[in-house]
Formats: C-alpha cells, structure tokens, sequence
C-alpha cells in the first residue's frame, strides 16, 4: 500500500455515476470509494488526520455498508428470514465479521424479524397455496425460524379449514370426469393432500366432506386413503 500511517483528506468528491458514493483522497491520492452515508457517519471532513484506526473504522464501516445495500435489494423481493439473509451475504463473499453487525443493523431497522416473516410466510401459503401445519412447520425451520417462533405462528387447529381449501381445486377437476368414482377420487386427493402436508386423519375427513358436497348423490364406498 502506498499510504502511510498518518495521512491527511485532501479532498471529499461525489462520484459523477453513482450520486450516493464519494471518492475519498489523502494527501492528494485517491484512497478509496465509499457510500455518503459512511461520510455522514464518520464526519469525514477534508484536512482530517486518518490513522491506522481511522482507516480501519472506514473500511470497516463501507464494507458493513455495502452488505447492509446487499440485504436491501434481497428483500426488495419478499421478506426473508434471518437466515436467508445471512446465507445471502455468505454467498455474495461478505466477510465474516461484517455479516453479523449488519444483520444488527437490519434487525434495528426491523427489516429482518423472524416472527414477521413467518406470519407473512404463512399467511402467503394460506392465499396461494395452503399447506398442512405440519409442512408449514417443516419449510420455516428450514428457512432457519426458530421453533418456539415456529409453534406460535402456526396453529394446528386450522388443518381441516386448509385441506378444505387446498383440495378444492383439486377436486373440482376430479368430479368432472365421468367415470369418477369415490374410490378413485378418494385415492387421487387424498395423496395430494398428503403431500401438502395434511395428517391422514384430517386428509380422510377433507375428502370424505368433498365427495359429499360435489357429488351429493353418488354413491360412497368406506375404505380408508390408501
């Protein structure tokens, strides 16, 4: 490095194709790019002494920077689990002792909350595609919820009201083919709804109340989902 130990800001520029960033000079060499926010931070000002601590504190402070951009723009999309977000940085080359602090800073900002998430998770799974507690249970643990958060979120209780409305669709579509039968019908939807996730308890009493209701006089055979 060409700097030395004690150095000097000989001038503060913004840069002409990115506004939000400023080039930094010391003893009339450039030094580096960082984010205004870090200038702000810091109180950079020009005839400021940089030494080695203060250097260390800018870097540090644009590289914290930068991953916390990083995480804005990943949960521009949807919310994220804690988690997600610290595999996000990982894979993006964050270092180490950067992601920690800036997950700090999104948690204060409250752009990353693990109950908030799993509520909109959830809520999400419900509108578009319902799923039995037991596979809502499953995918937030492994997006990294913890499980006491888990547990709250997700009420076992609602099992039945969701087999009803994940298997309507499907079975809308079966009733229409002339050679349904229950046996077959039971078959066919009973496994979809087992593999969103349903107990087979609640998958049998779905199926056997859709039947009753979409095909009211056909007739029902009682054998169990196989």
């Amino acid at each position: 490095m060409w700097y030395s130990t004690g150095m000097k800001i000989t001038a503060l520029e913004q840069q002409a194709t990115h506004p939000e960033r400023m080039n930094v000079y010391v003893d009339g060499h450039f030094l580096m790019g960082v984010s205004a926010t870090v200038v702000l931070k810091l109180e950079l000002a020009i005839e400021q002494e940089l030494g080695p601590e203060q250097l260390q504190e800018l870097q540090h402070e644009e590289a914290l920077q930068q991953a916390v951009e990083r995480a804005y723009g990943f949960l521009s999309y949807r919310p994220r689990s804690r988690e997600e977000v610290r595999q996000y940085l990982r894979r993006k080359q964050t270092p180490p002792d950067v992601i920690g602090p800036a997950l700090e800073r999104l948690d204060h900002l409250d752009l990353v909350n693990d109950r908030s998430f799993a509520t909109f998770w959830v809520e999400n799974r419900e509108q578009f595609s319902p799923r039995g507690a037991r596979a809502l249970k499953n995918e937030l643990r492994m997006k990294g919820v913890e499980r006491e958060v888990v547990e709250d979120i997700v009420d076992d209780e609602q099992d039945e009201e969701r087999a009803s409305r994940a298997g309507r669709k499907k079975a809308l579509s079966l009733v229409q083919i002339s050679t349904m039968d229950f046996l077959t019908f039971r078959t066919r939807l009973g496994s979809f709804l087992q593999r969103r996730g349903f107990g087979y308890d609640v998958a049998t009493r779905t199926v056997r109340a859709l039947w009753q209701e979409l095909r009211p006089d056909a007739d029902e055979e009682d054998e169990s989902i196989s």
